[in-house]
């Protein structure tokens, strides 16, 4: 058995890197909520969206409510349950696979050492078949990180980087326990997205 240390810290590692994805999301709320949605057929993409390949769809930043409609409402729920400090509710927007794990490890967060956001928004979304990325605008916090916090001001940082949707997605799923802006990777299961 893992000692109780190892445990907090295994716990505190898995928390931040839910802050992170969730984090992901951030910024531009107020703004973005009388911006609107720059998705569906017809709409101007923006010039950086034919780098990610054919066959990604690109919708702009949007104010969307928490849920597993899109990659955007999940990330946006994750968020909105840490920001809630409802710490087990952001376990329904992670994968079915880890939910489990997750709401067991719910109980040992707190005010204290949970992760949190502030002045979040959805940035763009790339969705390539049943994957997405999705970006995100705010300053985002995971005590004990170093640095702790990190502020990401553009709807478009990394996507407008050049690099493949598979590149990103790639970029994405291997980024671990760093505090630093990263675009969130969410997956499609049985109509339905979750963070992955």
């Amino acid at each position: 058995m893992v000692s109780d240390s190892g445990d907090a810290q295994m716990t505190s590692d898995r928390a931040r890197t839910r802050l992170r994805v969730a984090l992901l999301v951030g910024g531009l709320a107020g703004l973005l909520a009388t911006a609107g949605c720059s998705s569906g057929s017809g709409s101007s993409q923006p010039s950086w969206a034919a780098g990610l390949g054919s066959g990604v769809t690109v919708t702009g930043p949007a104010s969307v409510s928490p849920g597993n409609g899109s990659p955007g409402a999940a990330v946006q729920g994750l968020i909105t349950a840490l920001n809630a400090k409802k710490y087990s509710d952001e376990c329904g927007y992670l994968q079915p696979s880890s939910q489990d794990n997750c709401k067991a490890e719910s109980g040992q967060l707190s005010t204290s050492n949970a992760p949190y956001a502030t002045n979040t928004g959805i940035g763009y979304v790339a969705v390539h078949g049943s994957q997405a990325l999705v970006g995100t605008t705010g300053t985002y916090c995971s005590p004990g990180s170093s640095p702790e916090c990190y502020t990401n001001s553009d709807p478009a940082a990394i996507f407008s980087s050049g690099k493949s949707f598979s590149t990103l997605w790639t970029e994405a799923n291997q980024n671990s326990n760093t505090n630093s802006y990263t675009l969130a990777p969410c997956v499609e299961v049985s109509g339905k997205w979750y963070i992955g």
